[in-house]
């Protein structure tokens, strides 16, 4: 994770960036996680490769956590364990009005 930024408001959404190497794996998957409880919400799968010259990017909206507002970092996993962080973004917060379309 190079990058990220949280655009709240009407139509809120993350936007992200990412580096990789050969040896990277083909997928991954980006995820809210919830700072205080520490759940996980699976919000997109990205193929790492799939824009060349070892960099990537992606944008996801909030249906994953939708109706559940609280501070979030978006992380980076395994595509087979969510346990497995690659990258974490700084936290951020989302309110209950950033649901709103």
């Amino acid at each position: 994770l190079t990058k990220y930024e949280y655009k709240p408001g009407k139509h809120s959404y993350v936007k992200y960036w990412w580096s990789y190497k050969d040896r990277s794996p083909e997928k991954f998957l980006i995820v809210f996680f919830e700072v205080r409880y520490k759940y996980v919400y699976v919000a997109k799968e990205e193929w790492t490769k799939k824009y060349g010259d070892y960099k990537g990017h992606g944008k996801t909206d909030l249906d994953a956590i939708r109706g559940k507002p609280g501070k979030y970092t978006i992380r980076i996993v395994s595509y087979g364990d969510h346990d497995y962080v690659y990258a974490e973004s700084k936290p951020f917060w989302v309110k209950e009005k950033d649901y709103d379309y």
